[in-house]
């Protein structure tokens, strides 16, 4: 089963999470962004949470049409095999930059998809290492959306990471979902200072030593 926590250090603070028995990891995140996992408390918490803001600007009207959307986020997420869901808390500076979340999922080669497979695809789209070792490939997607009728690009920051001992049969991948219109260009500041701020954490993804 797959869990996470926040560990807070100093302003800042780091997603510690599990993908399975003995294998734990550790990842620090942006000033002022909270991490949670997927159980049902956490998913009530952030409902309350939501609901008392939608009050202090008396838009309670809104609560309804919140809670449908989180309830079926959280199914895909689940479906997804994922391990940590993280945003901006409401004091982080990173609102400066727009929106944006962070999902840690398990993805699992098969032998029609080996992970070597999606590593090449994403090298052919234009993927990089961010790192020394050639351990974590980092590439962008751009899609079209529709959130409350309003129709949207998301820009994706993927980031795919082998873990430790399947034979890279398994890894993490951590998805940045950054939410903007549809006109924005692929170079504008802001998505570049988002990809920049997201190499910086996730380089310093480390496993912990098996128990």
């Amino acid at each position: 089963m797959s869990t996470t926590e926040a560990d807070v250090v100093g302003l800042r603070s780091a997603i510690l999470g599990e993908v399975e028995s003995g294998r734990r990891f550790r990842m620090m995140l942006p000033p002022g962004w909270e991490t949670h996992d997927l159980s049902e408390k956490a998913r009530d918490a952030l409902l309350e949470r939501a609901g008392a803001r939608f009050a202090r600007h008396h838009r309670p009207d809104l609560f309804a049409s919140l809670s449908a959307q989180v309830e079926r986020a959280v199914e895909e997420m689940r479906s997804q095999q994922a391990v940590a869901l993280a945003f901006a808390g409401d004091e982080s500076p990173t609102w400066s930059l727009g929106t944006a979340s962070l999902l840690g999922t398990v993805r699992v080669g098969t032998p029609e998809m080996p992970l070597d497979s999606i590593v090449r695809r994403a090298i052919d789209r234009g993927g990089v290492a961010i790192d020394e070792d050639f351990r974590i490939v980092r590439w962008t997607e751009r899609r079209a959306v529709s959130m409350d009728g309003v129709d949207l690009d998301t820009t994706m920051v993927n980031y795919l990471i082998p873990v430790p001992g399947t034979q890279r049969g398994k890894a993490v991948q951590w998805t940045l979902t950054i939410p903007h219109e549809q006109d924005l260009p692929v170079d504008d500041p802001r998505l570049e200072m988002w990809v920049e701020l997201m190499d910086a954490h996730v380089a310093t993804f480390q496993w912990d030593a098996k128990q």
